[in-house]
């Protein structure tokens, strides 16, 4: 069994997001919780040891609220496939109340380690 933690710290607390802002994307990234559990279920057939985090920076786009621009800011698993994976898994989202505006995300860590 594996587990990944999607965590909205100071991240979705960045300049200029509002409480609403932050729900809707803490809510959006929960909805891929499993998707990437599996991505990292996958990475750890090829490495037991793999754990550590990833930070992601993104992008809501105004009016339609589709995540963009998603790229790894950190990395502490080194696994080319499974930071593929988590932004092939984000990019599938969006914002359930799209913003006027775009809407920027600098830093979203996600947790990984295996569970026993």
């Amino acid at each position: 069994m594996t587990r990944c933690l999607l965590l909205c710290l100071a991240a979705c607390g960045g300049a200029g997001l509002s409480a609403d802002v932050r729900t809707d994307v803490a809510g959006r990234m929960a909805t891929v919780q499993q998707p990437i559990a599996t991505c990292y279920a996958s990475a750890l057939k090829g490495n037991r040891k793999l754990r550590g985090n990833i930070v992601l920076t993104f992008a809501a786009a105004p009016s339609t609220g589709e995540f963009t621009d998603i790229t790894v800011q950190h990395d502490e698993l080194g696994d080319p496939n499974l930071q593929r994976c988590v932004i092939t898994e984000v990019s599938k989202l969006k914002l359930q109340k799209p913003q006027s505006t775009r809407i920027a995300v600098s830093s979203y860590p996600i947790h990984f380690e295996p569970t026993k």
